[in-house]
């Protein structure tokens, strides 16, 4: 209870009076403000300290927040591998100066809801964490280059030079390079394989090695996520380029396909070591429409061409994605010695031990071929 007298004290103080009694009022303020850091600074208290205090003096004599302010500074590019999580990103942003504090950043996107894709972003130094998230939920659009599974080195250039990049600059970048020339120890003839398939931000000003660099880092930040020793890469992504060329998407199917090659190889094959796949003829000489072979080519003497060379090529034939690597890695048990995709469209693939049983099966394959189109089927 409060005397009416109390209430209106203020009223019946002077001028003076009242000067001197908020004086009194700020001294005792600032004392307990005092008090509070210095009882902090005495405990030791680490890490983030959140102290709430009405007029924010706290905040004030620390003399700094946990958040930048504002859309940022200097660009800074950053890339997000795949499996990263939220506080790992944030953690990141913190180590390149893009945020002050993670604690921010984190809250953002769990208010936002945010997912952020793995890629390569544009930000900025010292952003607000508000705009770091906003920058990476809708990222500015910049050219890009999509490498699908499968896709062969010559076409993965020509899709570098569709996205702007020069063609004398991408032509000095690739062709007689090797991964070892980007810093990816591997004995290996050529890039042919070693530029991971996913899609690339082309940043504004990034030159043409700059790109494939990143194209290799990704793919050596594969081989050590699956686990696969460098002296065991080139051997595993040339089998697992056969397996992605030679079989539909189905893993159980690619685990058969890299089995049968396997078998191709050992003590017991049928085929005397000879792989006889058509997709390195097509390697060398381009696929044909109806996807067979000519007699003509499969006896190019060209090392590629495995109906002439007993074992693997000497490299891969395109860039295999992961789950050929992983088929290529833990190939199905069997003694098949053949395979053939009897219907194309629907990827329905037969296999065989024995010569015999594969011409049954390749006779299905023609019988699919002539339904569509006139012409005959390789036995490869």
């Amino acid at each position: 209870m409060h005397d009416v007298d109390d209430l209106d004290i203020d009223d019946q103080l002077t001028r003076s009076e009242l000067k001197a009694r908020r004086r009194r009022r700020m001294l005792r303020r600032r004392r307990t403000t005092t008090i509070v850091v210095a009882a902090l600074l005495v405990l030791g208290i680490g890490g983030i300290v959140a102290v709430s205090v009405t007029t924010g003096a706290v905040q004030e004599v620390l003399g700094r927040s946990d958040d930048y302010e504002g859309s940022g500074g200097e660009p800074v590019v950053v890339e997000v591998l795949p499996g990263t999580s939220t506080t790992q990103i944030a953690n990141q942003l913190v180590e390149e100066d893009v945020i002050k504090s993670s604690r921010p950043f984190i809250r953002e996107a769990e208010e936002q809801e945010a997912t952020f894709q793995a890629r390569t972003y544009s930000l900025r130094s010292q952003m607000s964490s508000a705009a770091a998230v906003e920058a990476m939920v809708n990222p500015e659009s910049a050219p890009q280059v999509v490498i699908p599974e499968g896709l062969a080195l010559v076409d993965i250039q020509a899709r570098m030079v569709e996205s702007g990049m020069a063609d004398d600059d991408v032509t000095a970048a690739i062709e007689e390079k090797t991964p070892a020339d980007y810093g990816l120890d591997v004995d290996a003839p050529s890039l042919e394989g070693y530029l991971f398939p996913a899609t690339y931000d082309v940043r504004p000003g990034a030159t043409a090695e700059e790109v494939v660099q990143e194209m290799v880092d990704r793919t050596a930040h594969e081989l050590d996520d699956a686990g696969i020793a460098l002296d065991e890469a080139h051997e595993l992504l040339t089998l697992a380029s056969l397996v992605e060329i030679e079989s539909p998407a189905d893993p159980e199917v690619r685990r058969q396909v890299a089995r049968v090659f396997l078998n191709r190889t050992g003590d017991d094959s049928e085929t005397n070591g000879l792989l006889q796949s058509d997709a390195t003829i097509a390697y060398i000489h381009g696929a044909r429409d109806d996807l067979t072979t000519t007699a003509e080519e499969r006896e190019d003497d060209n090392p590629y061409n495995t109906y002439m060379h007993p074992g693997l090529p000497p490299g891969p034939i395109n860039s295999p994605g992961r789950e050929a690597v992983d088929a290529a890695m833990d190939p199905a048990d069997g003694d098949w010695q053949f395979f053939v995709a009897v219907d194309p469209d629907t990827g329905e693939t037969r296999f065989a031990e024995t010569y015999d049983e594969h011409l049954e099966n390749v006779e299905e394959y023609r019988e699919w071929l002539r339904s569509r189109s006139d012409g005959g089927a390789s036995d490869g």
